[in-house]
């Protein structure tokens, strides 16, 4: 079988460090930001999207200010458009009124849409996911799997709630047991190495505790 495009880039990913799917989620999401504030800020769709959610989340709309750059101006069109709209959904409000004003200001506040980024992120997963699981079946493919850093936890339990078959699913987590299982090994040999009354220089187990963390929790900011 021909790899996918998916496939290939996943492929060139099993050689850096950390989870493939982590860097090559976290490389597009820059990307569609980057694309979103310069080349589509000025699409309706762009800004119906970005009041529907009532903004990027947290992690988005600070990637979105201070990762792409000049930004500015693009950010300030997304937002003076969702700042007005959400004002005129929210009725002007005085001290003494009632609770029809409150309610509808608070209504008006809350999102009618996911964070556009975050879905994109959501579909980028899945496809780098099941890209994963359908190519397995390759020798060179899960050859390549098997030496890299292997899944984060939080993109081994997406990669088994996807669709696809179970004898991929199956040897996807074997191969992470294998890959996990050396990093216990190595963490246990940091351990050991830094008792005090052991005098023996770190080797390759130098960084285990930070990969555990990668491996544990994913890529900073990610989600």
């Amino acid at each position: 079988m021909k790899l996918s495009s998916r496939a290939n880039e996943l492929l060139h990913a099993f050689d850096e460090p950390g989870c493939p799917v982590c860097r090559l989620t976290a490389d597009s999401v820059h990307g569609y930001l980057d694309s979103l504030v310069y080349e589509y800020v000025n699409k309706p769709a762009t800004h119906m999207a970005v009041r529907a959610a009532r903004g990027f989340c947290t992690i988005h709309a600070w990637h979105a200010l201070e990762r792409i750059n000049a930004s500015g101006l693009g950010i300030a069109l997304l937002y003076e458009g969702l700042v007005r709209n959400m004002l005129r959904d929210m009725g002007e409000v005085q001290p003494g009124d009632g609770r029809r004003q409150l309610t509808q200001a608070a209504n008006a506040l809350k999102p009618r849409a996911a964070c556009p980024a975050c879905e994109h992120r959501d579909t980028v997963e899945n496809h780098l996911l099941r890209n994963l699981l359908e190519h397995l079946d390759q020798p060179g493919f899960a050859g390549a799997f098997g030496q890299s850093a292997g899944l984060c936890l939080p993109h081994l339990r997406l990669a088994l709630d996807v669709g696809g078959q179970t004898a991929a699913k199956v040897q996807l987590v074997a191969v992470q047991q294998a890959i996990w299982g050396q990093l216990q090994v190595e963490l246990a040999e940091y351990i050991r190495k830094s008792d005090y009354n052991v005098n023996e220089a770190l080797g390759p187990e130098a960084d285990s505790p930070r990969r555990a963390i990668a491996l544990m929790a994913g890529i900073k900011n990610l989600r």
